[in-house]
């Protein structure tokens, strides 16, 4: 019984699978399609002989496969968390704003609770001062 892979790299390397790719062909019967599905063909035999020019063995193919995968891997639960945490801070910010507001709101009672003490012990002092 072989022991499952330990590391990431490990579990890489038994993911790479790259199959070779056949040769495109030309679909014979070309000449007998319309314009538009001719062209379409012509476009299709193009991307795949670049691809096998570039890389017979298919290593590109299986390349993208993996990355495709782990794109969706990283991309599925973004788009499902993201907005979650969008909207929680988007609240937590306005909740804080409303908080600053009031806090600002409730600072001015005490600092003219404060100015008025200070104006009454003034003025008490002033009418000791000059009996």
């Amino acid at each position: 019984m072989q022991t499952p892979p330990n590391n990431w790299w490990q579990r890489c390397k038994v993911q790479w699978k790259p199959a070779p790719i056949n040769q495109p062909s030309i679909d014979p019967k070309i000449e007998e399609l319309e314009p538009l599905q001719r062209s379409a063909e012509v476009i299709r035999y193009s991307i795949l002989s670049i691809e096998f020019w570039i890389s017979p063995n298919g290593q590109v193919r299986e390349w993208l496969r993996n990355n495709t995968h782990l794109a969706a891997w990283l991309a599925i639960p973004a788009f499902l968390v993201l907005p979650i945490v969008t909207y929680a801070l988007c609240k937590l910010a306005l909740g804080l704003q409303m908080l600053v507001s009031i806090a600002g709101k409730l600072i001015i009672f005490p600092i003219f609770a404060l100015m008025a003490t200070c104006v009454i012990w003034i003025s008490i002092k002033i009418v000791k001062a000059i009996r």
